[in-house]
């Protein structure tokens, strides 16, 4: 039986990456708190940085033949 759940660190596509990113930067200029220290103002660098540095706390769920969660579960 094949593990559904897969731990981190996984590779994102560059479609999950600019996703990721583009819906955490919205969330930011929403006036979301900013989960790290930084000096930048534009939302889209902010949420550049916290991806790079990993303290997103978004899951990904990808469809194959099966459905495969991936997780970073130090986040939660």
């Amino acid at each position: 039986m094949i593990d559904i759940k897969r731990a981190f660190p996984f590779e994102y596509t560059r479609f999950e990456k600019a996703r990721i990113i583009g819906a955490r930067a919205l969330q930011i200029a929403m006036g979301a708190p900013v989960l790290i220290e930084t000096d930048k103002i534009d939302p889209l660098d902010i949420a550049k940085e916290e991806f790079e540095k990993g303290v997103i706390p978004i899951t990904v769920k990808r469809r194959r033949e099966s459905f495969v969660w991936l997780e970073r579960h130090e986040l939660f």
